[in-house]
């Protein structure tokens, strides 16, 4: 418990210094560009954001099978883990960012853009993300929480300087996009380095690729809903509302995932922390609750927040502009803190390898779209239906899943699919 609480205090610090240098790039590149192009960059990065979460189940299954390696000593089967992950990621990426720079041509017209070119580079950003998705799963398997922290606070600091200089000589969407990819190339480098030790390692002649896939699609399927969750109703908006109305959701849309801050440490560490103790064939249950309870304590913090005095808090992070979407942002907030502690439990199965929350998790998303279809006549509509369905997606897991006691509980699983 005690290197379970200093890891989760490390990632909190820098997961909070990595959330607080990406808001305030986001912040910044919003009061360049203005309400009408805000909800332009907001929702680029949202694409960008739906594709390489719902595609960040390679960083989770790398984090899963290195820890499990890594835990029977077997150094020869991680680094043939890396490289065998990287090529593909290279190959099938590659492939992938082809396809989504053809796609961003319809999609750049659903979404009411002048120009398809930010579309292009949020696929840009997918593909990077991808690759430097193999180094830090890695070092999340090896418990290396500190170069984990040194690697994202890098990549959110070379955004936010280099972002800071393009935008005040080229004013426009693409501009702010771009940021994002050149940090994510510097971060790669410099991801190299930190893994040196394993690319140095002599390879396992195979590994069981056939559970590792098998591990790979269901975790896709639950990450891409995820994915959808986070981000349908700012798509809905783009879409369907002017660009004035799209820009202070845009806005509200940003500071609530500011909040995003407070859960992400315990991501990064829930999933390892699972898989090392079904390796030893530890106690899960108490170790999840444990986690739940502390990210549920944290998201008092900004609700109150909100709730007392959200006009100052735009006032304070300069969005003067957005003044309409303060009574917006505690109803936000509080659907996406609701989603993430869905999350939070639905990863700890997914350590486990039990997938029967998707069970609850796919009606749950078709339940939202059908009801954003239905209604949306205001932001605050959206908000209210992406609200509801958080809280009836956590009665669902908390009324039919069944935490798991241990890593060998031999009860069975009510939504296990395989």
């Amino acid at each position: 418990m005690r290197e379970e609480s200093k890891h989760s205090i490390l990632l909190l610090i820098s997961t909070g210094v990595t959330a607080l240098l990406t808001f305030v790039y986001s912040l910044y590149a919003m009061n360049v560009l203005g309400p009408a192009r805000a909800a332009d960059f907001v929702a680029a990065i949202s694409v960008a954001t739906f594709f390489y979460v719902a595609l960040g189940p390679i960083n989770g299954t790398v984090a899963r099978f290195t820890a499990a390696y890594a835990a029977d000593n077997e150094m020869g089967s991680v680094a043939r883990l890396q490289r065998l992950t990287v090529r593909n990621v290279f190959r099938y990426g590659g492939f992938g960012f082809l396809i989504g720079s053809l796609g961003a041509i319809p999609l750049s017209s659903w979404l009411q853009y002048e120009s398809v070119l930010p579309l292009i580079l949020s696929f840009a950003i997918v593909w990077l993300t991808l690759l430097l998705s193999v180094a830090r799963g890695m070092l999340r398997g090896l418990h290396r929480f500190g170069s984990y922290s040194i690697n994202t606070v890098t990549e959110a600091l070379v955004r936010l300087i280099v972002g800071v200089g393009l935008l005040s000589v080229w004013t426009t969407t693409s501009s702010g996009v771009l940021a994002f990819i050149i940090a994510l190339i510097v971060i790669l480098a410099i991801s190299q380095v930190q893994m040196a030790d394993i690319w140095r390692q002599l390879e396992s002649p195979s590994i069981d690729s056939t559970a590792i896939v098998g591990y790979l699609k269901p975790m896709c399927v639950m990450m891409a809903i995820t994915a959808a969750f986070d981000n349908v109703d700012m798509f809905a908006v783009k879409h369907l509302f002017e660009a004035e109305a799209a820009g202070v959701y845009g806005a509200a849309f940003t500071l609530a995932r500011g909040t995003s801050v407070l859960v992400t440490p315990f991501n990064i560490i829930l999933l390892p922390l699972v898989a090392g103790l079904q390796a030893r064939n530890a106690p899960v249950k108490s170790t999840v609750l444990r986690i739940c309870g502390y990210f549920v304590a944290l998201c008092a913090i900004p609700l109150l927040v909100f709730a007392i005095c959200p006009g100052k808090v735009l006032q304070l992070v300069r969005l003067d502009a957005f003044s309409d979407a303060a009574p917006l942002l505690l109803p936000l907030t509080a659907a996406r803190l609701l989603g993430h502690l869905n999350g939070l439990i639905a990863l700890s199965y997914a350590a486990l390898g039990r997938f029967g929350f998707l069970k609850v998790f796919i009606p749950a998303l078709i339940a939202e779209v059908a009801l954003l279809a239905r209604w949306h006549d205001s932001n605050m509509t959206v908000i209210l239906v992406a609200l509801f369905v958080q809280v009836g997606t956590l009665m669902a897991l908390a009324a039919y899943s069944k935490w798991p006691q241990s890593a060998d509980d031999s009860e069975d699983d009510p939504f296990d699919l395989n």
